[in-house]
Parts: structure tokens; sequence; C-alpha cells
């Protein structure tokens, strides 16, 4: 199965059989679900996130958008992740980065630290102005993605 972890519905664990893997890159492996989303997971055996990861991340997601005809609906599950390297962080700041607005109509990410997602949420809403918001669960994220 491709995903694994705690406090996920059946019913996403059944459709895992029906993902489509788009690529790997670095620490993360995405997927297209049947409903459209691109699913993003990161691989804790595999590397740290580099700033060469984001950008060749932006570009795939930039494709798939073209090939769907709009804006994305994505969820990253963030479960695995240790931590972000500064030089990330910054870059997910940058300029560059925030004219993938286009490209994204909303992110969710699955968070597993209730204070982080506390956090992150007032901090994403300050900083990015995109449409982010963070769970608990993959199966909330699902459900507020569907609802857009």
């Amino acid at each position: 199965m491709y995903i694994s972890g705690k406090n996920i519905n059946p019913q996403i664990i059944m459709m895992t059989e029906e993902l489509i893997r788009l690529k790997s890159i670095g620490p993360i492996d995405y997927y297209l679900r049947p409903d459209k989303i691109i699913y993003a997971k990161f691989d804790a055996s595999k590397k740290s996130l580099t700033v060469k990861d984001i950008d060749e991340s932006l570009l795939l997601l930039e494709e798939q958008a073209k090939i769907q005809g709009q804006a994305l609906l994505v969820l990253v599950n963030l479960h695995q992740m240790p931590s972000l390297p500064i030089e990330v962080r910054k870059h997910l700041r940058s300029k560059e980065v925030s004219q993938f607005h286009e490209n994204s109509k909303a992110t969710a990410l699955v968070i597993s630290n209730s204070l982080s997602r506390l956090l992150g949420n007032l901090l994403l809403t300050l900083v990015t102005g995109q449409v982010i918001k963070l769970f608990a669960t993959e199966e909330k994220a699902i459900d507020w993605l569907k609802q857009l």
C-alpha cells in the first residue's frame, strides 16, 4: 500500500490501488488520485528536502495544472517530514514560489502535531496569502478540498 500511518480512513486506503504514481522528487512521492487531487507524501527514509526539490515539484505541478486545464487541489502528507532546512523555508517564501499560486486552487497539509497545526494556520494566513489549511488527518483534508 502507498499510504500508511495513523488516522487514515479505510476508504482512503482502498483508493491507494487507484492512485497513479506521477513522480518522485527528492523525499516526496507524487500521485494523482481518482478525484484529480494531487497527493504528495514525504518518505522519511529518503534524503532531506532541498531547494532544487521544491523547484522540480513546482514544475511538475505546473505541468499537471496544464494537463487538467485548471488550478490544482493539492494534498501534502507531512507526517514523516522531520524538519525543513532553513534554506528551503526561505525559498518557500520567495517570489518564484509565490508565482505558483495561479496553478493551485488550494493546498491541504496533513500534520500530526496539534500545536504545529495551530501556529501554522495562523502564520500561513499572515505570510503567504495562499489558500492553505493544515489538518490532523488525510480524511479531513480531503473533505475540505472536495468542498472547494
